[in-house]
């Protein structure tokens, strides 16, 4: 017999880099105005979920390294450590093969209680470009998952 698990609530939030604003280079990507999300639980983690890349030369991201650094969201310090030395927290680093399509389930950051309704992220690749390359603008669809434990 299954028991649901009643302690638990997961909001799935849904970015497409073409709603942010991007930086020069397209490295930053500034999502303002999101639906306020609130997160209440007494622990709580964000983690990615799955991650579209899509392109007009589909070797602009294929190949590649990716990583992807989550800012402007209180997160646990303690249970933290970035070996870049970059106070901005890694929530995705990994490759995206071409089916164009990457499934994840590594990267889990402890979140504190906030209300959330604009936040940034950097995507960079292993050769230090962004989603830009070779004058090709590289779009990216990101689930990201946010789940609220309570006790």
């Amino acid at each position: 017999m299954y028991e649901l698990n009643k302690k638990c609530i997961y909001k799935s939030l849904w970015l497409y880099s073409e709603n942010a604003v991007a930086s020069n280079g397209r490295k930053i990507f500034t999502f303002n105005n999101l639906p306020l999300i609130q997160v209440k639980g007494d622990k709580n983690y964000i983690r990615v979920s799955s991650i579209a890349m899509k392109s007009t030369n589909q070797g602009d991201f294929t190949g590649h390294i990716w990583t992807i650094k989550l800012g402007n969201v209180k997160y646990n310090h303690v249970n933290y450590f970035n070996t870049d030395k970059n106070s901005i927290p890694t929530i995705f680093s990994g490759m995206i093969d071409s089916v164009n399509m990457f499934n994840c389930n590594n990267n889990v950051l402890e979140i504190e209680n906030q209300e959330v309704n604009q936040f940034y992220i950097n995507v960079l690749s292993d050769d230090d470009h962004g989603l830009s390359k070779n004058s090709h603008d590289i779009k990216m669809y990101l689930n990201l998952i946010i789940e609220e434990h309570y006790d």
